[in-house]
């Protein structure tokens, strides 16, 4: 009898510590989302800048598909060196790209990964993986880090907004020009996310695509930025707003929302908060289809993503 009675009070003493954790995590939401001043990242300053023909002339604009694999690229009305085109994007090594325009930066590369250091910027990518690491924040690549000569390459477009230069792709004269000027390096991931948006947009993916591939976790990440942006949604003001909503978010239900994210789910959060479109502008995602009113315009991995049709 005894027995009994100590493990329903154990039983007790636990329920209660349970519901303490999840009013304190409640109660560090609604302060923090009270001080949110923005639910996403302001839309950074163009640094990467293509020029078609409607800009130049009546030439038509080379297609991507014009065999064309190489572009000159030019600092100072001087040829530097080239860039080599994949899918579509400028791609150059790291330390080619920095030794062309004279940066001063310190490159290391060891053909399987690259770093980067200067100026108050630290820019770390691998072979293969779909994202570079910057300032502490993660930005997605379409295509991914490449390995060019047996160098780590990224898209230039990247580089430029990471160290602060600004470059001019002319798809018509078919050159790269880059400014040399060395501007705003990428601000620090400390200042650039909100901390309350970041906390519960991880906590979310998580919860909802624990084990999916990073393009699902990102995607999910989308999906809560778009209702954001989304009047129809009832124009909440931060990440906290969408994420509690009323009866949108079954893992809010379950109480899956107040687990702690693993690392791949904060770096998804990070990159979905920087401007991604994996999951095509949807605002729904769900695990199996949701009938008639509802398109899916994406899916990934086990997770299918849905815009009101």
């Amino acid at each position: 009898m005894k027995s009994r009675w100590l493990a329903k009070i154990a039983a007790i003493v636990c329920a209660i510590c349970l519901a303490m954790g999840v009013m304190s995590q409640t109660v560090f939401a609604r302060d923090n989302a009270s001080a949110a001043g923005r639910y996403a990242p302001e839309e950074p300053m163009t640094t990467f800048i293509v020029l078609g023909a409607e800009e130049q002339s009546a030439t038509p604009v080379p297609e991507i598909t014009d065999n064309r694999t190489v572009l000159p690229m030019y600092a100072d009305g001087v040829q530097v060196g080239q860039c080599a085109i994949v899918n579509g994007q400028p791609y150059m090594g790291v330390a080619a790209f920095c030794q062309a325009l004279g940066l001063g930066a310190q490159t290391q590369d060891n053909g399987n990964a690259v770093s980067l250091a200067m100026n108050g910027v630290m820019l770390l990518a691998q072979a293969g993986q779909a994202y570079l690491a910057c300032n502490d924040r993660y930005i997605y690549l379409d295509n991914g880090v490449q390995v060019l000569d047996g160098a780590v390459a990224l898209p230039v477009e990247q580089l430029v907004k990471c160290i602060g230069l600004t470059a001019y792709w002319d798809r018509v004269q078919w050159t790269l020009t880059v400014d040399k000027t060395v501007g705003e390096p990428l601000e620090q991931g400390s200042t650039f996310y909100n901390e309350s948006d970041l906390y519960w947009l991880s906590r979310l993916i998580f919860s909802m695509a624990s084990g999916e591939p990073l393009e699902a976790k990102v995607a999910v990440g989308e999906v809560c930025v778009n209702r954001l942006r989304n009047e129809a949604f009832g124009g909440q003001k931060n990440i906290y707003e969408v994420v509690f909503a009323k009866n949108q978010f079954d893992v809010v239900t379950n109480g899956m929302i107040y687990v702690e994210p693993d690392e791949s789910s904060v770096m998804a959060a990070k990159m979905a908060l920087e401007g991604t479109d994996l999951a095509k502008g949807a605002s729904y995602v769900a695990a199996q289809e949701m009938g008639d009113g509802y398109q899916c315009v994406a899916q990934l991995g086990d997770l299918r993503f849905y815009t009101a049709a």
